[in-house]
């Protein structure tokens, strides 16, 4: 069985504290709201505020909790800001659906703010990320953010969730997350790394155009591919290209070019250099003529003396409080692993680089990233062609991985041109950086809430049954008084109709509006105990000689319920809400009395004397022109006594027995004689 969810038409909005298990996306609803099989983690949604302008959609998640109590959906002070919700306007248009939730493979997040690396990243890491829903509208340029818990807004600059729109995206265990911050934001100098070992000239790269997939291996004479160098410095080139976009925080960069030695190629006085959009003809220059001399070389590769280089430039040239980046592009190196892998051998830091990059990374601060240029795939299809290869020109990249998991860089970015084609145009924008992200805390079912927010949906509670109350009483002034309006023209109709058809009215007119009047005063403002006595005195019927059968069925059941109205006031039973279904029921019964009064025919009226079957005529307000009142809080006024009948006899109530001839009109309309057509017992 389904559970309809909650909405503006049976529950609030009330503001609580952004505390326990309400806090971030989290909102409290009654337990009873949500299905049975609803764990802990809530019940993913979308609530939807309506507004003059447009509708804002949030992700949501609702939580079950018992101390929110019924028709309140409890909204945490933090969301409530995001959303533009404050304490007046807590009774806006609103709506709570359910949609489908797809996981998020990745996640890039960009920072909204100018701030540490480190800081960021250890902010996301620690704000419990895992579980955050994220709602992705239909709008192809609509903005994606998400709020940190103690840190700023965060954009997402890139998702991928499956390419669904219009659907709730939910961050898990198994999602990539990664920071990016850009270099207006965040200075960061880099130290760019480039092998020109003798495997660079080999040619087992793809071509590739942009738009288009590798076009493979050329069939024109043609098991040639591009050399892995000239992919280095294609990608070098879109890095320039990329940095000279960008402006703001200072950054450096520097390239170094390593074999077994290493050389320094830019800038060309050694050092570092500013290279964005601020900087001068001469500098791009020599970056690009020093890209277009890398070459590769007859000789081996030492990358442990390379690192080595590369954290000397960044000590003394780096600027204070930038980030300190080594970007290793390299198709790899034959290594194996010494130290702990090693027998009886004495280990040198700068002799074994996976050593050296761990030593630098926690003593200095420094980070890694590795490119690595080729793949095994990419060289053995070159081979299949044709070509003489070596053990030498093989593709190597287990070093390059190692590198940087000790190295606090991302995993290793390996491939042809798109790979370096987009590492390096990403880098020349800002930095990238993997975040781990810790478990977010589960509140259980049974833990005590935080002080704030326990006392504040006590506070909704007694504050709800209080409305409930006032609720339920005008719910119940509104009855008493349709109620008393549809009584009054029923039973005006029913006088004019039995007039109409038999010659006298069932009803006096006076004490059916003094009884009507007086039911509706008391319902409104206090117990009368001679309510039910009262109404059934006023709606007794006259007696009739004879009783035309399409009345018999009618005239039983308002008897019925008459008796019953003067069994209920023996008993006691003073109760509103069953007050009002009393005059609920004698309304109904006079509208069925009224019905069949309809279908019977004229008969002969005097001269002078017009059939009126118009309602009883309402009287003025029954709070200005209340009857005096006695102890028990209400003077009931007297009925007149019709032939010895006093209406404040009680006893049982029975049917008079039937005359044997018919009785003749009487001539006085307006106060006719009438004797009862029901009796009690003793008065015969």
């Amino acid at each position: 069985m389904s559970v309809p969810m909650p909405g503006a038409d049976r529950h609030r909005l009330h503001l609580v504290p952004a505390e326990g298990p309400l806090t971030g996306q989290r909102i409290g609803v009654p337990a009873a709201t949500l299905p049975a099989a609803t764990g802990q983690d809530g019940l993913p949604a979308l609530l939807t505020l309506n507004s003059a302008v447009d509708p804002v959609s949030a992700a949501v998640r609702l939580v079950p909790l018992a101390a929110v109590p019924d028709g309140v959906v409890a909204v945490n002070e933090d969301l409530a800001a995001r959303l533009g919700l404050d304490e007046g306007s807590e009774g806006r248009d609103w709506r709570l659906d359910a949609v489908p939730v797809e996981p998020v493979k990745s996640v890039t997040l960009e920072s909204s703010v100018e701030a540490p690396f480190d800081v960021l990243a250890r902010e996301i890491g620690e704000a419990g990320l895992q579980g955050t829903l994220l709602w992705i509208p239909s709008q192809e340029d609509a903005e994606l953010w998400i709020d940190v818990p103690g840190s700023a807004a965060f954009r997402v600059r890139a998702l991928e969730a499956g390419g669904r729109r219009g659907v709730l995206v939910e961050i898990g265990e198994r999602t990539d997350v990664e920071l990016f911050v850009s270099s207006a934001r965040n200075g960061v100098d880099i130290v760019i790394l480039a092998d020109c070992s003798g495997s660079m000239s080999v040619p087992d790269i793809p071509e590739y155009s942009e738009g288009s997939a590798y076009s493979g291996y050329s069939t024109h004479g043609g098991t040639r591919g591009r050399p892995r160098m000239d992919v280095l410095r294609s990608a070098l080139n879109d890095l320039l290209e990329m940095r000279l976009r960008i402006s703001g925080r200072v950054s450096r960069l520097a390239m170094l070019k390593f074999t077994h030695v290493t050389e320094h190629v830019f800038p060309r006085d050694g050092g570092m250099a500013e290279l964005d959009a601020g900087s001068t003809g001469p500098a791009v220059e020599e970056f690009r003529n020093a890209v277009a001399v890398l070459r590769p070389e007859d000789a081996g590769t030492d990358i442990g003396n390379a690192l080595h280089e590369a954290a000397n430039l960044l000590y003394l040239h780096g600027k204070p409080g930038n980030e300190r980046l080594i970007v290793l592009v390299s198709d790899g190196a034959h290594w194996s692993r010494r130290g702990n892998d090693g027998v009886g051998e004495v280990v040198y830091a700068d002799r074994e680089p996976v050593s050296l990059m761990e030593y630098l990374h926690v003593n200095t601060k420094v980070r890694l990233h590795a490119v690595g240029v080729s793949t095994m795939a990419m060289y053995r299809r070159w081979i299949a062609a044709g070509n003489r290869g070596g053990e030498v020109f093989e593709p190597n990249h287990e070093l390059l991985q190692q590198l940087v998991r000790v190295g606090g860089g991302d995993a290793a970015a390996i491939g042809g041109f798109d790979v370096l084609a987009r590492y390096f145009s990403g880098l020349g924008a800002g930095m990238t950086r993997r975040v781990s992200l810790g478990r977010a805390r589960r509140h259980r079912p049974d833990e005590t809430l935080p002080p704030r927010l326990g006392e504040a949906l006590r506070l909704l509670a007694r504050q709800h049954r209080v409305n409930t109350a006032a609720g339920a009483a005008h719910q119940e002034t509104h009855d008493a008084r349709s109620l008393g309006q549809r009584l009054r023209e029923s039973t005006g109709v029913a006088i004019g109709e039995s007039r109409r058809a038999l010659g006298r009215a069932l009803f006096r007119e006076e004490p059916v509006l003094i009884a009507v009047n007086r039911a509706v005063v008391t319902l409104q403002t206090r117990p009368h105990p001679t309510f039910e006595r009262d109404l059934a005195s006023a709606f007794s019927p006259a007696r009739l000689a004879t009783v035309p059968p399409e009345l018999t069925e009618p005239l039983d059941t308002l008897g019925t319920l008459l008796e019953q109205l003067r069994a209920a006031r023996q008993n006691g039973a003073w109760d509103t809400a069953r007050r009002i279904a009393w005059v609920a029921e004698l309304a109904t019964a006079m509208d069925a009395l009224v019905v069949a009064l309809k279908t019977l025919p004229d008969v002969r009226h005097p001269p002078g004397a017009p059939a009126n079957t118009a309602p009883l005529a309402s009287a003025p307000d029954a709070h200005a022109q209340e009857p005096p009142k006695d102890p028990h809080g209400a003077t009931p006024a007297p009925v007149p006594p019709r032939d010895g009948y006093d209406s404040t006899e009680t006893g049982t109530y029975v049917p008079a027995p039937a005359a044997s001839t018919p009785t003749a009109p009487e001539p006085d309309r307006q106060t006719p004689t009438t004797t009862p057509l029901f009796r009690y017992r003793g008065e015969e």
